[in-house]
């Protein structure tokens, strides 16, 4: 009987152990929920009526070379290359509405990036070049710097709404080195990436750029530079050589990265007009309820073979 009593008096701290660790890790599971919600519900930059321009300048728009091509609109206060393109899009100039409520929408995104609070580790004297980075708000109080063959990669963490922002200080500038490129990935889009800096030079030939940048003044690219994004900058110039804009809309089924130079522009990505269509894109959709009928084949005559004697 005394071995029975101290047994049942030793068990009795197993039954209650067990609740409680219960509730701890419960606790702890509800902490996670709500710091992952915060972190995929960072607001995105509204853009406004600047929303529809892929290249936007208070100063000069010009280009050396071939052709740049921009699929989306343009306006500039002063003037505008002919060798910046825009097929399919307008064109704006100064004392036009259009341009001067984009000029009005640029202004206000310009703040409302700026003012978003940091959530991410700080990038100052960072070089992004080899980094994958979730979503969230990026400070650095001084410039960026993506110098490396190595893509930035934008990990989305499979939230197609995933927002990336990339606050430079005040006279801080984004420099994106020769060889550099940035990717994206895992339900990322380049319509929720925006770099707020001072200016804007990227130096990277015949690679990619993902984003829009919002810049207090000029943005300047070397040659044949793909930009998945937009251009826009409130008190200068945007110079380009040969290079080209695709303004990017959101999608709910994004893809991940960009195609290689010449391929189809990514979901969500204005493709250029007189892209050739994926095989039995050109068929007409069969309505519903109706099949079509395949035309019968004609039979081939009936030979009659005779014996002779």
């Amino acid at each position: 009987m005394k071995l029975f009593k101290h047994r049942a008096r030793a068990s009795r701290p197993r039954f209650v152990a067990p609740p409680a660790v219960g509730l701890f890790l419960l606790a702890v599971l509800v902490t996670l929920s709500f710091a992952g919600s915060a972190s995929s519900a960072q607001a995105k930059v509204d853009l406004g009526n600047a929303e529809s321009f892929g290249a936007l300048s208070s100063a000069a728009m010009t280009n050396a070379g071939a052709n740049t091509v921009v699929y989306g609109n343009i306006g500039s206060s002063t003037s505008i290359g002919v060798g910046v393109t825009h097929p399919g899009f307008g064109a704006y100039g100064a004392g036009s509405p259009e341009l001067a409520n984009a000029q009005a929408s640029l202004l206000t995104a310009y703040g409302s990036a700026e003012a978003q609070a940091p959530n991410q580790p700080t990038i100052t004297g960072v070089n992004l070049a080899g980094r994958t980075l979730a979503p969230g708000v990026y400070n650095s109080t001084s410039g960026i710097l993506i110098s490396g063959p190595i893509a930035l990669t934008l990990d989305g963490g499979g939230d197609p709404n995933a927002v990336f922002i990339f606050q430079a200080a005040s006279s801080g500038n984004l420099t994106v080195d020769p060889t550099s490129t940035i990717t994206y990935t895992n339900g990322a889009q380049p319509c929720n990436v925006f770099w707020k800096v001072n200016s804007a030079f990227l130096k990277n030939t015949d690679k990619f750029f993902v984003g829009t940048i919002l810049a207090l003044t000029q943005i300047t690219l070397t040659e044949h530079i793909t930009v998945e994004g937009r251009l826009l900058a409130r008190n200068a110039d945007v110079t380009f050589i040969h290079d080209v804009v695709n303004t990017p809309t959101c999608s709910t089924t994004p893809g991940s990265g960009p195609p290689p130079p010449g391929a189809t522009p990514p979901p969500g990505v204005t493709p250029p007009p007189g892209t050739t269509p994926p095989p039995g894109a050109e068929k007409k959709p069969v309505p519903p309820g109706k099949r079509r009928t395949p035309r019968p084949r004609p039979k081939p005559p009936v030979r009659s073979f005779g014996l002779t004697g």
